[in-house]
């Protein structure tokens, strides 16, 4: 309590600052890398941050400032979008989120360095007039209070093509940062580790935006893995990775992912759990007016250890706990095929045994997907009532019970 309130002391004096006109993402861009900041009092992150808008003053990093001022680490300021503003003393985080809306964003951390060093890092954004982002990287020296510009961070990120925009996602918890460069037709994801004084470029990882192969009238996803045996993580970085172009709900699982990823706060509303033993996801978000959405996927080893079963789920329940059966709703089977690295959409009759006629129409069963044991619990919403059945696991096949 007693550090918010320094913050809060230190934070009063922006009047100056906000009296500034606004500096412009191009300008920022083009001349920060030659600016060393001067008079820095410490390496707070708020202090830097009131250094950095001393010089190159924005609407993002005024708003967080003005958060800061009032003593606290969380305000939304605007409920209908999203925005809000967020902060962890603890980390060294702080981060403005534009609810994939219109408005401005930013992020800024700092990491430690030897001899009482850090380095501070901004990355503004907006997402339109122009779509950009800059990051700008500073060593702090408490000796000289400065913020001397380090336009070589992150080490060992390519030359941007001309063709391409970056997006960047600095580090909440942990140490590692991530930098993403959108093509027309596909994501490259760069990873930088932290070798103890800085970012240095550890994995790439490219994605298509249409991953899919037609291979005999059928669609075929590759699945990467950087083991070479498919996980949990690799299953639904191909359903909800950068390279999928999603709407609405599927779109917020994605989102959802990425945050989860990065250990970046998550949506107000909004729950994801990855359970990379038990091979299991779920993601939960609860809407305006109480209805809410579960997401899920879990996969199953096939006894011939060339194939495994992938299953997603998809459910609406309304406000009052009722099978709401929305235009999502339903689910899907996949088979992974460990020689060609491929999964590719299976029919029911590859996987379940017997009679499976209650399941042809999607949209009136629930599919409970496990996240321990092997076996489906199914809902059948019939006009007569629900009725609950299983589909039993035998190590290849389902068999309903």
């Amino acid at each position: 309590m007693k550090r918010l309130l320094n913050i809060m002391l230190l934070l009063s004096g922006l009047t100056i600052a906000q009296a500034q006109s606004y500096s412009s993402l191009v300008e920022i861009a083009q001349r920060w890398a030659d600016v060393t900041i001067r008079d820095v009092d410490d390496g707070s992150l708020p202090t830097m941050l009131q250094a950095f808008d001393r010089t190159w003053h924005t609407a993002p990093v005024k708003d967080v400032l003005g958060v800061l001022s009032q003593g606290k680490t969380r305000c939304v300021l605007d409920e209908d979008t999203g925005y809000i503003v967020q902060y962890d003393e603890e980390n060294g985080y702080v981060e403005l989120e534009d609810g994939g809306t219109d408005n401005p964003y930013m992020q800024a951390c700092y990491w430690q360095r030897p001899e009482g060093h850090r380095l501070f890092a901004i990355m503004l954004g907006a997402p339109v007039d122009p779509d950009m982002e800059v990051l700008c990287c500073y060593d702090f020296d408490s000796k000289t209070r400065t913020l001397v510009p380090e336009a070589s961070i992150p080490v060992g990120l390519p030359a941007l093509p001309e063709d391409a925009r970056r997006s960047h996602e600095l580090p909440h918890r942990g140490n590692e940062m991530m930098v993403t460069e959108h093509h027309e037709e596909e994501v490259i994801e760069y990873l930088f580790a932290w070798d103890g004084t800085k970012p240095v470029l550890s994995a790439t990882k490219t994605q298509c935006y249409d991953c899919a192969m037609i291979v005999d009238d059928e669609y075929v996803y590759p699945v990467p893995s950087e083991t070479g045996e498919p996980t949990i993580t690799d299953f639904v970085d191909v359903c909800f990775g950068n390279g999928m172009v999603l709407p609405e709900l599927l779109g917020d699982v994605r989102y959802a992912w990425h945050r989860y990823r990065m250990s970046k706060w998550l949506p107000a509303n909004t729950t994801f759990l990855l359970d990379k033993r038990s091979g299991y996801m779920r993601f939960e978000k609860t809407w305006a007016g109480g209805s809410r959405s579960e997401v899920e996927m879990c996969y199953w080893n096939c006894s011939d250890r060339r194939h495994k079963l992938v299953a997603e789920s998809i459910v609406t329940y309304d406000e009052d706990g009722r099978y709401a059966c929305m235009q999502y709703d339903g689910y899907t089977f996949y088979v992974y095929d460990a020689q060609t690295k491929t999964m590719k959409q299976a029919p029911l009759s590859d996987i379940v045994s017997g009679d499976f006629a209650v399941l042809e129409n999607i949209q009136s069963v629930v599919l409970s997907l496990p996240r321990t044991g092997k076996d489906i619990e199914v809902k059948h919403y019939a006009p007569s009532g629900v009725q609950t059945l299983k589909l039993v696991w035998d190590g290849n096949k389902f068999l309903m019970k």
